[in-house]
């Protein structure tokens, strides 16, 4: 096919951003076909003196866009698909999901939010939605460092609206000014599709100076249902649109946001709910918040967690006694670097004998889970993100980001001895361990959960690969479900996969 096609876009720094990106990938995947972006006003973007609950109706961002594809104004549509009901009207269809950007939700914090905390006041946090009100707070309680505070920071959430650069400037308002926050919550999705746009990266750059981040997790904060993923709509008799469209379809995302949308049609909600839920690439869904009914839920589909099955944790600890191994001088250059840092536990930071190195500002650090994070942040270290409880293999998608600016930096990985540095990683190894005993409930259990595979090693190599027969072993995915599957495959057996923390 040859020829002029008209997208259907909303009028937003963000909307034209992710529409260019369709534009661009419809025409490299179909030689000849050009695309012209149409802006088009939605009541969405209008009204923005109250918040989207308050407003009655639905369709708020894609009514006035389905009029102009209806009456053929346009060829076809993008929409956020978090923003789509779930009936659509039958003369459209799905013609293609996009691979999905990361589905979290991350807050933007001007820097003077640590002295804010420091001195004990109130740390104000921009957002309209239900679901990130009902969410987020109970996450910052912990998720804030405490830099020597008896008690938890004190956060107020301010409903604001209007668009992705409007609200990030409130947070640059000077102290004292009516408008100003000290942070606003949004879709790490549309800050990377800006970070990635040729013309709106420039405003966003700006907009990101003297600024910190954190990355909510999505088993604590699960993202609103699809969130991230883009839908690309046309008329079901346009067969033409919809086979140039239909190249950019990736079956996965769409399985996935099946899935979320799915809590929806089971529950109830749209736009106003309360509750996220996201797919995990391993299959596991989080759902987590208030259902439509005001019951609470904190939910995991597709695999249990270990503290709701019958499994005895077997940790580290139990095994091992730990010894701390002191920082020489080149160990410490690595620390007196601006590298990014992972802490694969936080273990590694309680052995390191120089901890305030780590507590300089503007020093970005990832840790492996949010028990992790929370122990950490009230030592008064800033975490900016974890991976729910995976490994740093896990790590890749997040580097690759052009809003998190990873590319091109080696991580300075606090372990212990006998870890193995990954790609992209230089090992500080914090600790070592010391056999101490093999513990009582691995002998007299049969169904056991490995929190790492260190302690499975050991004992492996201890007592014998014949001890484990019989036996129910279970651990959470990434690097020890890997190492526990390669030993448990010599003798015929296999791990059961459960969701970590």
């Amino acid at each position: 096919m040859a020829g002029l096609l008209r997208l259907g876009t909303r009028k937003s720094l963000l909307a034209i951003a992710q529409s260019s990106w369709v534009a661009r990938e419809v025409e490299r995947l179909n030689p000849g076909v050009r695309v012209e972006l149409v802006g088009i006003e939605t009541r969405g973007d209008v009204i923005l003196d109250k918040p989207l609950s308050q407003i009655e109706g639905k369709e708020f961002f894609t009514a006035e866009l389905d009029h102009a594809l209806l009456d053929g104004s346009v060829d076809f549509t993008v929409h956020s698909m978090k923003d789509l009901s779930i009936d659509r009207p039958s003369a459209f269809v799905l013609a293609a999901v996009p691979e999905r950007e990361l589905a979290h939700d991350v807050i933007l914090f001007h820097e003077t939010v640590t002295e804010r905390i420091r001195s004990g006041l109130p740390v104000r946090i921009g957002t309209s939605s239900p679901r990130r009100l009902t969410l987020v707070p109970e996450f910052l309680k912990s998720a804030l460092p405490r830099f020597g505070l008896d008690s938890d920071p004190t956060v107020q959430f301010i409903e604001i609206r209007g668009n992705v650069n409007t609200r990030l400037s409130r947070v640059h308002e000077p102290e004292g000014h009516e408008r100003k926050l000290d942070g606003v919550v949004l879709a790490f999705a549309g800050l990377e599709r800006l970070a990635q746009d040729t013309t709106a990266s420039i405003e966003l750059r700006r907009l990101l100076r003297n600024t910190r981040m954190m990355v909510l997790p999505l088993k604590t904060c699960p993202s609103a249902p699809a969130q991230g993923a883009l839908a690309i709509e046309a008329r079901s008799d346009r067969a033409d649109v919809i086979a140039c469209i239909e190249r950019l379809h990736h079956p996965g995302t769409l399985e996935a946001v099946r899935a979320e949308r799915g809590i929806l049609e089971e529950w109830g909600g749209g736009c106003h709910q309360k509750l996220g839920a996201s797919r995990m690439p391993s299959g596991v869904l989080f759902i987590k918040g208030v259902k439509p009914d005001g019951t609470r839920v904190d939910e995991t589909r597709g695999s249990p967690r270990p503290q709701e099955t019958d499994f005895v944790r077997i940790e580290a600890g139990d095994v091992f006694d730990f010894e701390l191994k002191p920082t020489g001088p080149q160990e410490k250059a690595l620390l007196d670097h601006e590298s990014p840092v992972f802490i694969a536990h936080s273990r590694a930071f309680d052995h390191l004998d120089c901890p305030d190195a780590l507590r300089t500002a503007g020093r970005r650090i990832w840790v492996s889970g949010t028990q992790s994070w929370f122990k950490l942040a009230r030592q008064g270290l800033w975490i900016e993100g974890s991976l729910d409880g995976q490994g740093f293999e896990s790590m890749g998608p997040f580097i690759r980001k052009a809003l998190l600016d990873f590319e091109d930096k080696d991580f300075t990985f606090l372990s212990h001895t006998q870890s193995p540095p990954g790609p992209g990683t230089v090992l500080l190894p914090t600790y070592s361990h010391r056999f101490r005993e093999v513990p009582r409930t691995f002998i007299e259990k049969d169904r056991l959960y490995w929190s790492s595979g260190l302690p499975f090693q050991e004992l492996w190599s201890r007592v014998g690969p014949d001890v484990f027969k019989g036996k129910i072993h279970a651990c959470g995915p990434g690097r020890t479900a890997q190492l526990i599957k390669e030993k448990l495959a010599e003798i015929g057996m296999e791990p059961v996969i459960l969701s970590v923390e």
